[in-house]
């Protein structure tokens, strides 16, 4: 679905990004949404993900939101991939709708 005909609010974006592009995208057995703390951080500490994986989501993004991500300059955007709220934060700005 395009991201252009639909309105998404920041609470739907968090649960998608947790449950879809997350949770289904990465295949993470025995992790459910509510297990993912949005402030939290993804890589590393928190939910300890792998650089690489920051990939996997990018394109759980474009699929799930209809904008692409330039991937050869992830290390420039990684700091809206630190917790699902950063990209919450970040796919929000991309699906708001634009006021005239």
């Amino acid at each position: 679905m395009d991201c252009k005909h639909r309105n998404y609010d920041k609470a739907e974006i968090a649960k998608i990004i947790k449950k879809k592009i997350i949770i289904e995208n990465l295949e993470l057995k025995g992790v459910t949404p509510d297990d993912i703390v949005d402030h939290a951080l993804l890589f590393g500490e928190g939910l300890c993900l792998e650089s690489v994986e920051a990939f996997y989501i990018a394109g759980g993004i474009e699929e799930e939101f209809g904008f692409h991500i330039d991937r050869t300059k992830l290390h420039q955007l990684r700091h809206h991939f630190q917790s699902v709220d950063t990209l919450t934060a970040y796919v929000y700005e991309h699906v708001a709708p634009s006021i005239s």
